[in-house]
């Protein structure tokens, strides 16, 4: 965000492959963001204190809240808290109570714990009038699922849910809304989000 920003994109590379980053930010030596630092392994200190906070926050920002929620709620905290001393607690309730919606789950993810998310399609059921793919969530990190789909005829769709849908499930069905087989689903297609695991995010048929 902060580089699309500045001196007009002067230094701004274009999209986060986020699916590249993942290993980077969930490697098996990982610490949660919330250690102190000088509890934290040496090599650890610049992705738990920097890269790691900043793609969390960008993903709040571009696939959790959307751009104006997001926007509007952190400069009510900087608006809050400007001149004062908040801690990382502070900031959570802040960004909560400005965009309307309860984010403990994403804060125990991603900066409390060290979870990873690990997305998979397991099953298609590839019918001509009302296909059906099944999505497990293998790992413990919830966020959104983004689902790409191509038909037998080359109709091209995308399907976005909320993170919600992994309250009380790790398995989730979703039917995709045309009247032909596919040729190939997709989960995330566009390289949003940090799955440790490519290999098991796509399907084509025989």
């Amino acid at each position: 965000i902060s580089a699309t920003d500045f001196n007009k994109g002067e230094y701004d590379n274009g999209p986060v492959n986020m699916q590249q980053m993942a290993p980077y930010l969930f490697s098996d030596n990982t610490e949660s963001i919330m250690n102190m630092p000088d509890a934290m392994q040496e090599s650890n200190i610049g992705v738990a204190l920097y890269y790691k906070p900043g793609y969390g926050l960008t993903l709040l920002r571009e696939q959790i809240l959307g751009r104006e929620r997001f926007d509007y709620a952190f400069k009510e905290y900087i608006r809050r808290w400007a001149f004062k001393h908040p801690t990382p607690n502070d900031f959570f309730r802040t960004m909560e109570n400005a965009a309307g919606e309860n984010l403990s789950w994403f804060w125990r993810e991603w900066f409390i714990e060290n979870y990873k998310l690990d997305q998979a399609v397991t099953l298609v059921l590839n019918n001509s009038t009302d296909p059906v793919v099944t999505v497990a969530n293998l790992n413990g990190m919830a966020m959104p699922l983004i689902v790409g789909y191509e038909t037998v005829r080359h109709k091209k769709g995308m399907l976005k849910f909320p993170a919600e849908i992994w309250s009380n499930t790790a398995v989730f069905k979703l039917r995709i809304p045309v009247k032909e087989q596919l040729l190939s689903v997709t989960i995330d297609p566009d390289h949003v989000m940090p799955d440790v695991n490519i290999s098991n995010n796509s399907w084509k048929s025989d």
